[in-house]
């Protein structure tokens, strides 16, 4: 009944309630945004990088958004990161496009 699983955090726009004006694609890249900065924090304060655990992040996102976030993520931050994906040729087409070999395991 209580604890952070309870917590409702309210972000304004304007005024207005983000979450209430910004489409899903907004919204999923505010929180990508909350949780890089986090990243970074915990990077600064313990001196070297978390692992990253990116799950279905391409689900809501445009491309462009989608590239801005492997873009950071990927060579900016040089983050170690784990990234699940429903759709492995996506994500391979993803990193051709910032010229990474990464090591991919499907599942089935």
């Amino acid at each position: 009944t209580s604890g952070v699983h309870k917590d409702d955090i309210q972000f304004l726009l304007d005024g207005f309630n983000f979450k209430s004006i910004a489409s899903q694609g907004q919204r999923k890249s505010l929180l990508f945004a909350l949780k890089l900065s986090e990243y970074d924090w915990i990077k600064n304060i313990k001196g070297f990088a978390p692992l990253l655990l990116l799950d279905d992040i391409f689900e809501k996102l445009d491309e462009d958004r989608i590239q801005h976030l492997l873009g950071w993520v990927c060579k900016e931050a040089g983050a170690q990161v784990f990234i699940s994906d429903t759709n492995p040729e996506r994500l391979k087409n993803m990193f051709e496009k910032f010229n990474i070999s990464p090591q991919i395991f499907l599942l089935k």
